[in-house]
């Protein structure tokens, strides 16, 4: 393992007893919880927020990380660090009016000091009226994304807003056998909770959208979106409903460190019990030091109409 801070390689000079890093989806910040011995020799490097840090290991690259808390406790120095600065936790409120996706991602990821991309959601989406509810600049992303089929992540100094119907069409990046009896896994399966549909209604416009593989459900009607016509309504609805089911089936699998494991790549589960399919995944967890992965998926969802 290679811990780099602020550009300069000190794994010979810090005896790290914990490190943990979480690569999330969803406009969750990448997190790296990472403790060191002999809390006196960081003192000398008087660590800031801000400050960058970066794991490296076997193929596998946090990318940067910024401290965020600093926390001496019991001779061992523990540092939070997150995958955006401290400017991104900043609240607006904020209007925009006729305004595209991109204009706004570029708006937010400039407030963040970073950059952006889009891929599988189309960059001129075009907003006649759209408020930012005191938010920070990822969670009114993460919100937009949402209603548009699509998570934001944030990695290695970029905002990155990405289609989920994109994602579950790329090909897999690994393959898993599991059994019924396999230790480190836990299948949940909660159909209840998935809607029938979504209807998005204003006073400008009305479209709903269904999940053909639930025969009963929910049906919920949203009237709160500034939806200004048919076509903008009935793609929230769709893209609200599909990131709505697609949490209640639910994989959690545990396994020795996969380096190729990050938030929102596609897998295959080979298997004879349900959890056989495609899925994405949602969140992973790596430990470097037990050399641990855990990582959590969704069930592909190809059923919203």
């Amino acid at each position: 393992m290679k811990v780099i801070y602020q550009g300069k390689d000190i794994t010979e000079d810090v005896d790290v007893s914990k490190c943990l890093f979480s690569d999330y989806s969803g406009g969750r910040r990448d997190i790296l919880d990472i403790e060191f011995e002999y809390s006196n020799k960081w003192f000398g490097w008087k660590p800031e927020k801000d400050d960058a840090i970066q794991i490296e290991h076997d193929g596998f690259d946090t990318g940067k990380l910024y401290v965020n808390s600093i926390l001496p406790e019991g001779g061992r120095y523990r540092i939070l660090a997150t995958a955006a600065k401290s400017a991104a936790r900043n609240k607006l409120w904020a209007s925009y009016d006729d305004t595209t996706l991109n204009t706004l991602m570029g708006i937010c990821a400039a407030e963040c000091g970073m950059e952006h991309g889009l891929y599988g959601i189309s960059g001129g989406l075009n907003y006649f009226y759209i408020t930012r509810e005191n938010q920070d600049g990822m969670a009114f992303l993460d919100r937009l994304l949402t209603m548009e089929g699509g998570r934001l992540k944030c990695q290695n100094g970029k905002l990155r807003g990405i289609g989920i119907e994109y994602a579950q069409g790329l090909a897999a990046g690994q393959t898993f056998e599991i059994d019924a009896t396999q230790m480190q896994t836990r299948y949940t399966h909660r159909e209840d909770l998935k809607y029938a549909g979504i209807t998005v209604k204003t006073p400008y416009a009305e479209a709903t959208a269904y999940d053909s593989s639930v025969k009963e459900g929910n049906h919920p009607v949203i009237n709160h979106l500034p939806a200004s016509d048919n076509a903008q309504a009935g793609r929230w609805a769709r893209g609200m409903l599909l990131n709505h089911n697609r949490t209640a089936e639910e994989l959690e699998l545990g396994m020795e460190f996969n380096a190729g494991l990050t938030a929102l790549v596609r897998v295959n589960i080979e298997s004879e019990t349900d959890a056989n399919g495609e899925w994405i995944v949602d969140q992973v967890e790596h430990d470097f030091i037990t050399l641990k992965s855990t990582a959590v998926l969704y069930r592909c969802i190809t059923t919203i109409r």
